[in-house]
C-alpha cells in the first residue's frame, strides 16, 4: 500500500532535490577551492550534489509533461 504524501510536499520534493543537490555541489567544490585540494569525500560529495540536482530536474519536467498531456486528454482536443 502507498503512504499518502501531503501535495504541498510532493510539489516541493523536486526543488528540495535541485536546492539541495546544488548547494551540496557549490559547497564541495568551494571547500576544496579553500584547502586548495580535492579529497575523495569532496569529490563524491560533488559528485552527489550534482546527481540529485539533475534528478530533481527530471521529476520536475516529468511531472509538467504528464500533467500537459493528462489535461490535453481531460479537454478531449487534439
Amino acid at each position: 500500500m502507498k503512504i499518502w504524501t501531503p501535495q504541498s510536499l510532493y510539489s516541493a520534493k523536486p526543488w528540495v532535490m535541485i536546492a539541495g543537490g546544488a548547494i551540496l555541489a557549490l559547497g564541495s567544490t568551494f571547500w576544496s577551492l579553500v584547502e586548495g585540494s580535492w579529497t575523495v569525500w569532496r569529490g563524491l560529495g560533488c559528485f552527489a550534489g550534482a546527481v540529485l540536482a539533475v534528478g530533481g530536474g527530471a521529476i520536475a519536467q516529468l511531472r509538467q509533461e504528464y500533467r500537459a498531456r493528462s489535461k490535453w486528454r481531460r479537454d478531449g482536443s487534439r
